[in-house]
């Protein structure tokens, strides 16, 4: 015979089953989202570099590099310092 206790347990994995089906969805449409939003963002800072002159760095590129202060390199967005190690600044999240 099924106890009371046996029929709860089944009943909690059923709801957390359930629950984890409506979620992975979902977190898999965020994360796509998030690679396409990413991709774009690169593509048009490529577009961005082939349109400006290559001699002359464009005044909306992100990054300036800033030799007083060790090689860090100053966000041109936030103004924030980063390590040269970064690819995203550390304050705006914008591409160095």
């Amino acid at each position: 015979m099924v106890s009371p206790g046996q029929i709860y347990a089944a009943v909690c994995i059923g709801l957390l089953l359930a629950a984890l089906g409506i979620c992975l969805p979902v977190l898999g449409g965020i994360f796509r989202d998030g690679l396409e939003r990413r991709h774009d963002r690169r593509s048009e800072a490529n577009d961005r570099d082939a349109a400006a002159d290559p001699s002359v760095r464009p005044s909306t590129a992100p990054l300036e590099e800033d030799t007083t202060a060790e090689s860090r390199l100053t966000c041109r967005q936030c103004g924030a310092e980063n390590d040269p190690a970064f690819t995203y600044c550390r304050c705006c999240v914008e591409l160095l």
